[in-house]
């Protein structure tokens, strides 16, 4: 039911999500119209001309659209369902923006639309997958370009298996708005010096360290193509500071996304000496460091509670380092997999915890009671 808005799948086998992309890819479509010669009908009203006799797959889909967006995008002589992720950009072409929009019946958010659709500028590049519309860029020249999911990923896997001592293909992840995936690396000129440096000051986080690099994309504009830095002790995962950003714009290829693989190793040797720096700043409040940090960035109450409540059990309310203190932040993301969340959230909490290497310490070590 690949069809399906809610639809998502976990790979464990590199040549599975190889494939799976490639197969997305054959019967998917792009196509380019003028903005103003767009317009969005309902399902209610389009029922009788969607449905073909003995297409049971189109059924289902017809379906499915009807239970979520309800809405149908008519191109040139067709009509496509629309499907939930491309909903956002629709109204980036109509030029409209506001939670209001979404509380709209249906034939009255179309109504809108359409109007603003009618006076809007340029084009449109549209991308059609899994029978629904997933997408509606910006299609001029200077706008969205296309990295093809197959090809980038398949350059990702050259890369990563060709460079590194030792690589695991650790996990994958589609589903209609985002493509993950991570691979662990062991390689003693990576992380050796780091190893090192944590015995020194006596520390063991227990588990064989390695690294590990998530690569993400997406065609419905919600991720460029991404390379995240992790640190992982066993099943702890350590987000190593800013990735490297490849937006979706105009000049973006996938070669320009390989010329980024090719500096994974001189970023993972400044991120670790960043972390290293963290083993010199003394943290006198802890928990309100952590606490306070999670909220700066972005990471909801109840989960940043639960991870400050973790990191109380095993280390109390004693004054540490600021790298004892960003581990037990980063806990939050193991937490956060272990209870289901995946997929662009799972990116977008490694991205909010990396933030907080570029937060100034001192300002959220302060006393009293913890606040989240």
């Amino acid at each position: 039911m690949i069809f399906k808005d809610d639809y998502s799948r976990n790979f464990s086998e590199e040549k599975g999500l190889h494939d799976f992309l490639e197969n997305i890819e054959t019967s998917a479509q792009w196509e380019t119209r003028p903005v103003n010669s767009l317009r969005v009908l309902t399902t209610e009203k389009e029922m009788e001309n969607l449905l073909v006799d003995g297409d049971s797959e189109k059924e289902e889909i017809i379906k499915d659209t009807c239970h979520n967006t309800g809405l149908v995008l008519k191109i040139g002589r067709y009509k496509y369902p629309i499907g939930s992720t491309a909903l956002q950009t629709l109204e980036n072409r109509a030029r409209i923006s506001g939670s209001s929009l979404s509380a709209l019946e249906k034939p009255m958010f179309a109504k809108v639309l359409n109007e603003c659709l009618k006076v809007s500028r340029g084009e449109s590049l549209i991308r059609i997958a899994s029978g629904k519309v997933r997408a509606a860029h910006a299609g001029d020249l200077k706008d969205y370009a296309v990295l093809p999911m197959p090809e980038l990923f398949s350059t990702a896997s050259s890369f990563i298996n060709g460079e590194f001592q030792e690589t695991n293909f650790q996990s994958g992840y589609y589903d209609h708005s985002i493509t993950t995936a991570v691979w662990t690396i062991k390689d003693e000129e990576l992380t050796d010096t780091y190893q090192q440096i944590l015995k020194n000051y006596g520390i063991n986080e227990g588990g064989d360290l390695s690294a590990a690099i998530r690569v993400s994309s997406s065609d419905t504009g919600v991720s460029g193509a991404n390379i995240y830095y992790q640190l992982r002790f066993g099943n702890r995962h350590i987000a190593l500071g800013n990735s490297l950003k490849l937006v979706h714009r105009s000049g973006a290829t996938v070669k320009k996304f390989a010329q980024n693989l090719t500096s994974v190793f001189s970023q993972y040797k400044q991120a670790l000496e960043g972390l290293t720096k963290l083993l010199n700043i003394h943290i006198n409040y802890p928990e309100n460091v952590m606490a306070g940090m999670m909220k700066q960035v972005g990471i909801n109450k109840k989960l940043t509670a639960y991870t400050v409540d973790k990191y109380d059990a095993v280390y109390g309310p004693d004054s540490c380092t600021a790298h004892q203190v960003y581990y037990g932040i980063c806990e939050c993301i193991s937490l956060a997999a272990a209870s289901g969340l995946s997929g662009k959230n799972l990116v977008d909490l490694e991205e909010n915890v990396a933030r907080c290497l570029s937060l100034k310490w001192s300002n959220y070590d302060f006393p009293g009671q913890v606040r989240y």
